[in-house]
């Protein structure tokens, strides 16, 4: 307890020294510059009880196998390229269907992983507003065109 009063007054000391030479400092171009170097040195002080920190070598971390890196490395990819496909699917869908005044409400695709790790849309869902579901042939007909898979079109109820 003594250590953290130590440090506490410490700290007061030197944020005190700090302001008087912030307020001594001139307030433009070489100003900033000494500014930001009391703002370092205020934060070094403040830092400086956990640089003696060395309990932390003492901790026993398991380490992570190479097949759960892998698999960890596997998932994140594949969430990353599953992200990409809504995304462009989402941008394609917008710009196709905008040029036939449809406006879809949300789309989303259903994708799989094959057995060579390559990563395939399985079923394309749009979703139309009450207002536009009658245009929902027509949308149906230019995404499974522009596509070249079969598209569902629900309404959204959302």
């Amino acid at each position: 307890m003594d250590a953290v009063k130590a440090w506490a007054a410490g700290l007061c000391a030197v944020s005190m020294g700090c302001v008087l030479l912030k307020m001594l400092a001139p307030k433009g171009g070489m100003g900033k510059l000494i500014h930001l170097i009391i703002a370092a040195f205020f934060v070094c002080c403040f830092a400086a009880p956990l640089m003696k920190l060395t309990a932390l070598e003492e901790w026993e971390l398991p380490e992570l196998s190479s097949s759960t890196q892998a698999q960890a490395l596997e998932q994140t990819v594949t969430q990353q390229l599953e992200r990409q496909i809504d995304t462009a699917l989402r941008e394609t869908a917008r710009t196709v269907l905008s040029n036939y005044g449809i406006e879809m409400t949300k789309i989303s695709a259903q994708t799989d992983t094959s057995e060579d790790g390559g990563i395939y849309i399985t079923r394309i869902t749009l979703y139309l507003d009450k207002q536009n579901i009658s245009q929902a042939a027509a949308a149906k007909q230019v995404m499974e065109q522009r596509l070249g898979m079969e598209v569902f079109v629900e309404e959204w109820d959302g």
